[in-house]
């Protein structure tokens, strides 16, 4: 399992961070790593728990579409939410009050595909060489199958807290420049 989390600190209140976050396209289109092509919820009624949000984005050369559906809603403080992709991902953003402005954190959980894990790491010559191994690595030696399953999952934990950390800051600087 895979979680990652980042917070960061935004001179707004907390409402106005909330109602951001409780728009799926407006927090979709600041997400530095994906382009959104249409984001939607269903129905079009505002976000609740049960509501559904259709996702279709572009991330590098590919077209991704998905679904989320909201478990878990508290108005200004909570919005926790499930794909219903092949690798089932679990979203969780929170918002609390903090110094005249808003704490805004974000986790994600799920548990990686062996792909997930290969694109995770650069692709130099070892690397591909132990790609070309790796399936036999737990019957040849398990603690280093341990430790080299431990580093993909480090790297890929690290690629999606930097996109996170991007992501955030872009919320923080639509929030504190006064756009909504």
């Amino acid at each position: 399992m895979i979680a990652v989390s980042r917070n960061i600190f935004i001179e707004a209140p907390v409402e106005r961070v909330f109602a951001l976050m409780a728009d799926p396209a407006a927090r979709g289109a600041l997400a530095p790593h994906a382009k959104p092509i249409q984001i939607e919820i269903e129905g079009g009624a505002p976000l609740r728990v049960g509501s559904v949000c259709h996702f279709r984005l572009q991330l590098d050369h590919r077209i991704v579409d998905y679904h989320t559906r909201v478990s878990e809603f508290a108005p200004n403080r909570l919005i926790v939410s499930v794909s219903d992709t092949a690798v089932p991902f679990r979203i969780r953003l929170e918002t609390r009050p903090e110094h005249g402005g808003t704490r805004l954190t974000h986790s994600e959980a799920f548990e990686p595909t062996d792909e997930m894990l290969r694109q995770a790491l650069p692709p130099t010559l070892a690397n591909t060489v132990l790609e070309k191994i790796c399936w036999m690595l737990p019957f040849l030696d398990p603690d280093y199958a341990a430790r080299v399953q431990g580093e993909r999952e480090e790297a890929l934990a690290n690629r999606l807290g930097g996109n996170l950390e991007r992501w955030l800051a872009a919320i923080k600087r639509r929030l504190e420049s006064g756009n909504r």
